[in-house]
């Protein structure tokens, strides 16, 4: 391989493709993340936050699916979260292992059409509102053991607001 091979640099397009594939991914982890966490909460209730922290080590490096056959298996969740999170495993293989098929020759020219960012853009959103859905089920699920759920509500209605919460809870 030539050593000295020029790099195109990217264009405003691609760097938009770029963003986008970024935020969705970025989203999916923090899904993914909120998901772990929700499952050694249900899984471990009643544990020591030590037992529940270990639990929490060996599962969270678990892939989305793992996880969500986890949920499923355990039946965690209601079929509003199950369904979607189905479904954003779906939408998630499509963006990780084909996002390209079916956009080669638009990729290599620089041109991508809108319809792909708006299907990218979807994803990220589908995410964020699943996350969201897994919160206030860890919320609901925490209150229900008598734990004081107040400060973290008010939390999450500044975010639906669309207020950054910079501080810990």
């Amino acid at each position: 391989m030539e050593e000295n091979v020029k790099k195109i640099p990217a264009n405003t397009t691609e760097i938009k493709l770029y963003c986008f594939l970024g935020e969705a991914l970025l989203k999916i982890q923090t899904l993914e993340q909120a998901l772990t966490y929700s499952i050694t909460l249900k899984m471990k209730p009643y544990e020591t936050k030590e037992k529940a922290d270990e639990f929490l080590k060996t599962h969270q490096r678990f892939t989305l699916g793992k996880a969500i056959k986890i949920a499923l298996d355990e039946n965690l969740y209601n079929s509003t979260i199950q369904e979607g999170l189905n479904s954003i495993l779906e939408q998630r293989n499509w963006l990780v292992h084909s996002v390209l098929v079916g956009n080669e020759e638009d990729f290599n020219a620089g041109n991508i059409k809108e319809s792909l960012f708006k299907k990218i853009k979807s994803v990220a959103n589908k995410a964020e509102d699943i996350k969201r859905e897994i919160e206030y089920d860890m919320i609901d699920f925490c209150a229900s053991k008598g734990k004081d759920m107040s400060n973290i509500n008010e939390a999450l209605k500044l975010q639906n607001k669309g207020i950054r919460i910079s501080k810990n809870l």
